[in-house]
């Protein structure tokens, strides 16, 4: 039974060695393997220099604007809503489908489902009290680190 211990492995890696065959590069029988490579002609029109040559070429760049000033508040609201800017009024239930009244920094008042996006968060739970958030980092695409954000109802005024 010790003998087949030893001999089990050895005989193993002896059929892995023959199984790999002859060394690249060379064919049955210790010639090497030639690849037939089509010979370009003159009649085709490709010259081989000009497959090789380096060419300049010029960068043209689209965007036309300083990169050290700060955005500029037209390009900040094209972008979409922050999470901080949202103020919370209640919620509505429309066709079953639960929905929070929000107001945005511009004063429209929106419905929201669960699952809206904004530029650094989510909307993710609608109770009869608050909404909830999630807020990750403007200056990050990790969207798994973020921080809970609860925002409850704010009164009508002049409603007591």
């Amino acid at each position: 039974m010790a003998r087949i211990a030893y001999i089990l492995p050895a005989l193993a890696l002896g059929l892995q060695l023959c199984a790999q065959g002859a060394p690249a590069g060379e064919g049955a029988k210790g010639r090497p393997n030639t690849v037939a490579t089509p010979a370009l002609s003159a009649d085709q029109g490709i010259n081989p220099d000009d497959l090789i040559a380096v060419r300049a070429t010029p960068y043209r760049p689209k965007l036309q604007r300083d990169p050290f000033t700060a955005p500029t508040d037209a390009d900040q609201t094209n972008k979409g809503d922050m999470v901080d800017d949202i103020g919370v009024k209640g919620m509505v239930v429309s066709n079953g489908k639960v929905m929070a009244v929000v107001t945005d920094a511009r004063g429209s008042v929106r419905t929201l489902p669960i699952g809206h996006k904004f530029r650094d968060g989510e909307l993710v739970a609608i109770n009869d009290k608050s909404v909830t958030f999630h807020q990750w980092e403007l200056s990050t695409t990790n969207t798994k680190i973020f921080r809970t954000v609860v925002k409850t109802f704010k009164r009508e005024e002049g409603k007591r």
